[in-house]
């Protein structure tokens, strides 16, 4: 199984030497809720503003941080609901499983040509 939020944010402050009053003071957080975040221990997942100011701070992927905490920023569920394609497009990819990973190279490709 993979690694969950809190192992991930304690990985990622750890290996930048951070301790976890410091990491919450620059967070905006207080140390026992970043604990209790680190230990998988909080009932529900920080939210977007959080988790973009920790991965500010640990320097990590915010999009991994948000799909770790199983959740989709405000932005992209706003593209969803202003683009009537859109649910249609992600349910066609969904269907024919195209990997983002797929997508991303096809629009870079389109890009270059």
């Amino acid at each position: 199984m993979g690694e969950k939020l809190g192992e991930h944010i304690r990985r990622k402050r750890k290996e930048r030497g951070l301790g976890l009053r410091a990491t919450a003071s620059k967070v905006g957080i207080s140390a026992g809720y970043l604990s209790r975040i680190e230990g998988d221990a909080e009932k529900y997942p920080p939210g977007e503003e959080v988790i973009r100011k920790l991965a500010e701070v640990l320097e990590d992927d915010f999009d991994e941080l948000m799909a770790l905490a199983g959740r989709v920023a405000q932005a992209l569920k706003n593209h969803v609901r202003e683009d009537p394609k859109m649910p249609e497009f992600l349910r066609q990819v969904r269907e024919r499983n195209i990997p983002a990973e797929k997508l991303l190279e096809m629009l870079k490709k389109e890009d270059e040509d």
